[in-house]
């Protein structure tokens, strides 16, 4: 996507009011009615919108508004079936850190020209009209447009380290100044190294001591123990998604949830402490997107098992990826199938079983494997079905 390169009028280190800018009065849509007004930004301005880091700079993409997680999205469906395409673009899409908005990446580099249209963000031409459309433009955005972010470096920026970006004369003018204060609608989406998740287990004064986490770990853990008190601190805040997944063929369920989690589940307990205290803070609804866990795997202490204690959020669940990207010494690219809890998803047929549901086939999955029945070797000897498990 590219961003016009064009700074923004000079406020002359001004508060932006009135005394400062022409009311427009001539304008035609700035003269309308709110509700007319807003009712036009809507056909113009994406209720979901990517922002990103590049070269210094925030960026804006549009967001396709992707399955996020079902029973039937496993990666298959990234497989492009067009003549001539390799194994590798398919293998590219698998690993990219944007997961589920896999083609929503692509908008935002422009990698496919068909999508290449939708890469042109129209928000900033309604930005650099005039200093009064600019403020309502960034009203409209914080009211009804969820940001979606999905690198841990660019909420760094937009969270905690915002200054950096609008340095210089123009600081006034700047999008996030007026928007990062007021966001309403946060959806987090993260494709993290397991590596990471690994260090979030451990104990703290561990991970400052060991020697075996990359510099890239330990940073990415230092910033999201400072993120998450961060995003609790926007106070317009009112809805909180965030969709979680590591970049490993293994299950989910070798991360202990309850550990890796357990800096955004504190950060979430305090806010929702301040709020009893009848601190003047907004109802947030908070929503984790996971994967299905493993019974095999999955433990009471360590992962939010179905039978846990009620939860101040949300957890939904959803089917892993399944097909994965590997790449080897080489350096080729190559795609790798790799199943995770349900694995009688696989079973041929099982979605058309008439008056047999899936959830039937987890329920029956899940009692097998807490019975301590070998699922793989049942599959075999009750279904001759055999799988790259």
């Amino acid at each position: 996507m590219n961003c016009p390169n064009i700074m923004l009028p000079h406020p002359d280190q001004r508060n932006m009011t009135e005394d400062y800018m022409h009311l427009q009065h001539e304008s035609k849509l700035l003269s309308a009615p709110a509700e007319i007004r807003r009712a036009i930004y809507a056909n113009i301005i994406y209720c979901q919108i990517h922002a990103f880091l590049s070269q210094g700079r925030i960026l804006l993409s549009e967001c396709l508004q992707p399955n996020l997680g079902d029973d039937y999205h496993d990666g298959h469906e990234r497989e492009t079936m067009a003549e001539g395409s390799s194994d590798a673009r398919w293998a590219r899409r698998l690993r990219s850190s944007w997961g589920a908005h896999w083609e929503c990446e692509e908008v935002a580099f422009a990698q496919n020209t068909d999508l290449h249209k939708h890469s042109h963000h129209c928000i900033y031409n309604l930005l650099f009209l005039c200093k009064k459309m600019f403020l309502d433009v960034c009203d409209f955005v914080v009211k009804t447009t969820a940001i979606i972010v999905t690198d841990l470096d660019t909420l760094n920026v937009l969270l905690l380290k915002y200054n950096e970006l609008t340095s210089g004369p123009n600081r006034l003018w700047n999008l996030w100044d007026y928007t990062r204060p007021s966001i309403q609608k946060l959806n987090v989406a993260l494709r993290l190294p397991l590596a990471f998740y690994r260090a979030l287990e451990e104990d703290e004064a561990l991970v400052l001591a060991a020697v075996h986490h990359t510099s890239a770990v330990s940073t990415m853990r230092t910033t999201w123990v400072r993120l998450w008190p961060a995003v609790c601190q926007l106070q317009q805040l009112r809805s909180l998604h965030i969709w979680l997944d590591h970049d490993d063929p293994s299950s989910w369920s070798v991360i202990k949830e309850r550990f890796t989690l357990h800096h955004i589940t504190a950060a979430l307990a305090a806010y929702m402490q301040a709020r009893s205290r009848g601190e003047n803070l907004p109802h947030m609804d908070i929503t984790f997107n996971l994967p299905k866990l493993h019974p095999g795997i999955a433990r009471p202490d360590t992962h939010f098992v179905q039978e846990s204690p009620p939860l101040p959020f949300t957890i939904e669940r959803r089917i892993r990826q399944r097909y994965h990207c590997e790449e080897s010494a080489s350096g080729n690219l190559s795609v790798k199938y790799k199943a995770d809890f349900p694995l009688m998803h696989e079973l041929p047929g099982v979605l058309e079983e008439p008056g047999v549901t899936l959830r039937e086939f987890e329920e029956f999955e899940k009692m097998l494997w807490d019975e301590g029945t070998d699922v793989y070797q049942f599959m075999v000897d009750m279904f001759g079905f055999v799988s790259c498990f």
